[in-house]
């Protein structure tokens, strides 16, 4: 009796890489802004749909991958492996 062989699991991946970029910020600009708590909790002290938005001045790469999940690149892994998308 054979014993069957084991398939490898597929790894699929992708890599997203995005720029933002702040215009200069005051001291009194950051500390209003700590203090509002936005910043807390959030990778890179920034949320991107939030308040400091008012001092992005230019963003390069995805959108949604500073937001936390890559739309595009996330849909282009899914499809790689066979799941069905809208």
């Amino acid at each position: 009796v054979g014993v069957p062989r084991q398939r490898s699991p597929r790894v699929h991946a992708a890599l997203s890489t995005s720029w933002v970029t702040f215009e200069p910020l005051t001291e009194q600009q950051i500390a209003r802004y700590v203090a509002s708590g936005e910043p807390m909790g959030k990778a890179g002290a920034y949320a991107i749909q939030g308040r400091a938005s008012l001092w992005v001045s230019h963003i390069s790469g995805s959108y949604s991958g500073i937001m936390g999940l890559p739309a595009h690149e996330t849909s282009q892994v899914l499809h790689a492996a066979g799941v069905p998308l809208i």
